[in-house]
């Protein structure tokens, strides 16, 4: 799918069916007639049913309409810039969406921003939700540059009001990387360079909010450590998919934008990597230091950091940091007997959350599957003689082949025996695939 190729949204209409008489009301009209005869009031008259002309269905609605008819009705009762408008543009907005006039959409929510401007100033952050949602109708127009600059445009108007160091940024960068995760996913073809160079920039605010008002040691600043070591480590592995060399000193120039800058920049893996690790070596030391945290806790950080080493061809470290959670359990009263299951079986390494959809355009539509898959998998985390077992009759030999190339495409986090990582043969993955509008 081309970055531009969006999928309109549609919402299914509501019908308003005709009136019609039920059998209760036949009868209530009946006894309504008996009771009028006794009384000595003059009998209802009994409809010819020939004569009873067929309901009329009720026309359809038109959302739209009805919110201009709202906006004509506000405008001249209180001028064209009354609070109340804002919310009705956004409702006119979503009811053009719905419709797929995307071009209407954005005339609308460009409206409502203007009402709010108006109302609550040119850098008050009530425009927020306006400013998102013209930010989705540029990404459905396939603008991506303006999309960008709507949202470092909802950072400097947070920025400004609460302060760039506040506390009341941390959400808005949240949602921002939230919003940036969801329409350009990394390890998607969406995500270039820049959405990668992005998110490291959100994180790095994120640890520099925290830890001016947490300090270093707080969960909150061992959290955003850990997500900023990952965001480097996915830089990393983009750019090593780009077919870039790994090498710890030499640098690229690849076209690119990030948040302050625009034109070429210079690539390094070797920055990015370092970066990644010394954030990974904050949250690790900050996870040590705090004692609410268990033996499993620490193990787990380590492998997950064992993880991203082989995620990037770094097996030495990977090894290193796999052999370090091992001896964190096995060294710990409570949890030693946990240390030669905790790693005993291979397990799939997924860097992206969530992963791409498992097959791009496929020509024909796969079912919800679940198969075993035998394989090898080695002390490096490679897999070898991945074999479908016992394949559906109905699944093509070319479809089965993108699906042993994706397992083969797959890290695979090694098995542990006793503190050493080991080759696994005859391994049985279960593998599912679900259709894409499930995939998650």
């Amino acid at each position: 799918m081309s970055r531009h190729a969006h999928r309109a949204r549609t919402v299914p209409g509501r019908l308003r069916g005709g009136l019609r008489r039920s059998s209760g009301f036949a009868c209530l009209l009946a006894a309504h007639v008996f009771l009028g005869n006794a009384w000595g009031q003059v009998p209802m008259a009994r409809p010819d049913p020939a004569a009873v002309a067929a309901p009329v269905p009720v026309p359809l609605r038109d959302p739209a309409n009805d919110y201009l008819e709202a906006i004509d009705r506000i405008e001249g009762e209180y001028g064209p810039y009354a609070t109340e408008l804002s919310d009705l543009y956004l409702g006119l907005g979503q009811a053009m969406l719905d419709r797929g006039e995307y071009e209407k959409a954005r005339d609308a929510f460009s409206r409502g921003l203007m009402t709010v401007r108006v109302n609550s100033g040119p850098k008050s952050p009530e425009q927020t939700d306006h400013l998102y949602l013209l930010a989705n109708v540029e990404t459905l127009l396939g603008n991506m540059g303006t999309t960008d600059d709507i949202l470092g445009n909802i950072y400097l108007v947070n920025a400004e009001y609460y302060g760039d160091d506040s506390l009341e940024m941390v959400p808005v960068i949240e949602r921002m990387y939230a919003w940036y995760l969801a329409a350009r996913p990394p390890g998607s073809e969406l995500a270039e360079y820049e959405e990668y160079v992005r998110g490291i920039e959100m994180m790095q605010k994120l640890v520099t909010i925290n830890e001016l008002h947490y300090g270093p040691g707080d969960a909150a600043t061992a959290d955003a450590n850990r997500r900023l070591g990952e965001a480097e480590f996915r830089a990393v592995r983009y750019l090593l998919e780009q077919g870039i060399e790994f090498t710890l000193d030499s640098r690229m120039d690849l076209l690119g934008r990030t948040m302050d800058t625009q034109g070429g920049v210079k690539v390094s893996i070797g920055d990015h990597y370092y970066a990644g690790r010394g954030a990974f070596k904050k949250y690790l030391d900050a996870l040590e230091a705090d004692g609410s945290n268990t033996p499993l806790d620490y193990a787990r950080a380590y492998a997950d950091l064992g993880d991203w080493y082989l995620g990037v061809g770094k097996f030495r470290n990977a090894r290193q940091s796999y052999e370090r959670a091992y001896r964190v359990l096995a060294q710990s009263d409570e949890y030693a007997a946990l240390a030669d299951h905790y790693m005993a079986q291979p397990k799939p390494v997924h860097f992206f959350q969530p992963p791409p959809d498992f097959l791009d355009d496929p020509e024909v539509a796969i079912p919800e599957l679940h198969l075993d898959i035998s394989m090898t998998v080695t002390r490096t985390g490679d897999v070898l003689s991945a074999e479908v077992l016992n394949p559906p009759a109905d699944l093509s030999e070319e479809i089965l082949g993108d699906i042993l190339q994706l397992v083969r495409d797959t890290p695979f986090r090694p098995a542990m025996k006793a503190g050493d990582l080991v080759t696994t043969k005859a391994f049985i993955w279960q593998f599912a695939i679900l259709p894409r509008e499930r995939a998650s």
